[in-house]
């Protein structure tokens, strides 16, 4: 992972931008790729992610196929095509509604690629989207697009018993997207003052959607977390398992993109256990592919660093960080 790419995280996970986007002239969700170009990856990358797939799941239908990597399937259907032709797959039984429903397994020169392939990178699972889309949609919901009045603001903080000078501080200061600082005594409320804002953007800014995984310099970063991400609507996400419903599902045009998990704003709260190390991409070694730091994560809602100072790292290096 080179310093470029790096460095576009970290600048979109810290939110300071003088761009502006008016939030209402786009659209809520990104639209399901309707080619291969669309998709943003490559025929050789994709190649290789059937291979994976394949081989760790065995003989797979060209419908789930397309349900694992989370594309319609008619952009899985030319990589099909060229690995059928190039001897790497075949199929081995299907059914009268199309190729959708055919067999597909590897054959020996396939299992072969398909090693290579793994020796590479293991991930398996729904396909990445490219990093210049991620960035896209990310300031599509940016918080700086949330509509903020003190009406809206006071339900959040109902709760909670603040000086008006204060109350009138956060809302200016939600909205500009950039970092807070909340200090005081011990007890004061200081938390509880984060999580309202959590709960705040949720209320006013709607849910957002983040990659299960993206691709930069050709390298995978998952980014979706279900320890961390909370799914919008219960079952919203859940992949249907009717065939039929799926097939229809996975052939329509104009559907958003499965590879997109629609999620509420996060609230990632971290303390005196946070170290330089957890703000960087973390390297699986065995797989070969990369997870996102926390505040990558949080990209969308809050990053609430709890306790400032009480962290093994020092304040100074953790702010320049």
């Amino acid at each position: 992972m080179n310093t470029k790419t790096k460095s576009v995280l970290h600048a979109m996970a810290s939110r300071h931008s003088s761009m502006e986007w008016d939030a209402s002239e786009l659209p809520e969700a990104p639209g399901a790729p309707e080619n291969l170009k669309e998709s943003g990856l490559s025929l050789s990358f994709l190649n290789d992610m059937i291979l994976r797939a394949i081989l760790v799941r065995g003989t797979m239908l060209g419908l789930d196929l397309a349900r694992l990597l989370c594309l319609p399937f008619k952009v899985i259907e030319e990589p099909l095509q060229f690995l059928k032709d190039e001897k790497c797959i075949e199929v081995t039984g299907g059914d009268l509604i199309g190729k959708v429903a055919y067999r597909f397994a590897l054959t020996d020169l396939g299992r072969a690629r398909a090693r290579d392939a793994q020796r590479m990178c293991s991930y398996v699972g729904p396909a990445p989207v490219p990093l210049e889309d991620y960035v896209e949609q990310a300031y599509r919901q940016a918080v700086t697009g949330i509509h903020c009045t003190p009406e809206n603001l006071r339900g959040s903080f109902a709760h909670l018993v603040l000086p008006e000078d204060l109350f009138n501080a956060l809302g200016p200061a939600i909205v500009s997207g950039k970092s807070m600082f909340v200090y005081g005594p011990p007890g004061n409320g200081k938390t509880s003052i984060a999580r309202a804002i959590g709960d705040f953007m949720n209320q006013a800014g709607g849910e957002i959607y983040v990659p299960y995984a993206i691709l930069a310099d050709n390298s995978i970063i998952t980014i979706y977390d279900p320890t961390l991400h909370q799914l919008a609507q219960e079952g919203y996400n859940e992949r249907v398992d009717d065939n039929e419903a799926t097939i229809r599902r996975l052939l329509n045009t104009h559907t958003v993109d499965a590879r997109w998990v629609r999620i509420r704003r996060p609230v990632v709260v971290t303390g005196g256990e946070l170290t330089l190390d957890m703000l960087d991409l973390r390297y699986n070694a065995d797989a070969n592919f990369y997870q996102a730091p926390l505040h990558v994560k949080a990209n969308g809602g809050v990053f609430l660093i709890d306790d400032f100072g009480r962290q093994l790292v020092s304040p100074k290096e953790l702010l320049n960080r």
